[in-house]
């Protein structure tokens, strides 16, 4: 018996969030799916879209301006909802389930508040719709390795996770939301749940206060701070670390996740070549060189030097292994590697953080209120 691909449709906002990181393109080369529609409320941006699309596919998907209206004539058993900016994304992923539509890929960070995740995850349940995330560095084949490495006790006992953002001109509480959810969401998979957040955030060296809010950009809502240093305590064990300085590192090697163990350590490097190294020996053996070998697909030592690696190119297979991790969540009717509860914690971690910066107290789970901190 043939099996009829999944029909695809992908919604971008041109100017808006615009189509975050390629997101509809990786359509085109998923196996049992077929793209058949785009919208965007841009008509010159939809019309690039449709082109762009239609070379890559084979066929000009349908477009559309109205996203709601292609949900309803089209009927997709799938929608990628594309745009950067977050200000949309309840209320489009609550609209497609409603709709009745299988599955759900979404551009990261999640949704704007824990409300929203709340609202998001009850219309899935409601509806049977799986939600994945393009949380693509858990998709590389390196991080698997680095999951098995640390579950075979090869650093040893796991003591903390210590990340870090990219630290350019977002450094802070925009630097939090849109590159510390891939940390953050590292962490609580290879930690355990969060349990408690304790963090001091500041602007010029003082804590933050409800006056200092301002609208942040992407539609994350209301944000504040320059610095950020956020600690969580999770149910595996260790303690997970977050911090980011505004204008304090050199961008992309600072964005970071280091694994620390009694017998030796990790460090990631999301969304980069090589993906992960390993030092087999405790971060604090200094009397002695101990190298950090890089960690490939295939085990210790088999990364590809930076100088041969296109990043891009990788980058975009491990996006393309997510969209088919939501294609079997669908079939296999199991939730997605990286799906709606994984980004409901890296929703409340954020913000926690805010939270415990305001307050100067620690945030315990469950977090209450669901809202912007700010608010």
């Amino acid at each position: 018996m043939t099996t009829q691909p999944l029909r695809v449709a992908v919604v971008g906002r041109t100017g808006r969030g615009d189509w975050g990181h390629a997101i509809d393109e990786l359509w085109t080369a998923v196996e049992g799916t077929e793209l058949v529609a785009v919208a965007d409320e841009s008509a010159d941006g939809l019309g690039k879209a449709v082109e762009r699309l239609g070379r890559a596919a084979g066929n000009p998907p349908l477009g559309f301006r109205d996203w709601r209206a292609m949900l309803a004539e089209v009927k997709p058993e799938i929608v990628s909802l594309c745009m950067r900016h977050i200000d949309c994304h309840a209320e489009m992923a609550i609209a497609a389930a409603e709709a009745g539509v299988e599955g759900i890929f979404l551009e990261k960070p999640f949704v704007r508040t824990a409300a929203e995740a709340d609202a998001v995850i009850a219309a899935c349940r409601a509806s049977g719709t799986k939600l994945a995330l393009a949380m693509v560095n858990r998709h590389s084949p390196t991080y698997a390795v680095v999951r098995d490495l640390v579950e075979d006790g090869r650093i040893g006992r796991l003591l903390e996770l210590r990340g870090r953002g990219k630290e350019d001109a977002r450094g802070g509480g925009e630097d939090l939301w849109v590159l510390g959810c891939h940390v953050l969401d590292m962490m609580a998979d290879l930690g355990g749940a969060p349990r408690w957040c304790q963090a001091t955030i500041t602007r010029d060296g003082r804590p933050i206060t409800p006056a200092d809010a301002t609208e942040g950009p992407e539609g994350l809502g209301e944000i504040a701070g320059d610095a950020v240093e956020a600690m969580y305590g999770l149910a595996d064990g260790p303690v997970g670390f977050f911090a980011s300085v505004r204008e304090a590192g050199l961008k992309q090697p600072n964005f970071s996740l280091t694994l620390v163990g009694t017998k030796g350590a990790i460090h990631i490097r999301p969304d980069n070549l090589p993906h992960a190294y390993l030092r087999e020996a405790p971060l604090w053996r200094v009397d002695k060189e101990v190298p950090w070998l890089p960690i490939g697909p295939e085990g210790i030592g088999a990364g590809l030097p930076v100088e041969e690696a296109d990043r891009t190119a990788e980058r975009a297979s491990w996006a393309r292994r997510a969209a088919a991790d939501l294609v079997a969540a669908i079939v296999e009717d199991r939730e997605p590697t990286a799906g709606m509860f994984a980004g409901q914690t890296t929703v409340e971690m954020t913000a926690a953080a805010f939270a415990s910066g305001l307050s100067g107290e620690r945030i315990v789970w469950p977090i209450v209120p669901r809202g912007n901190p700010f608010s």
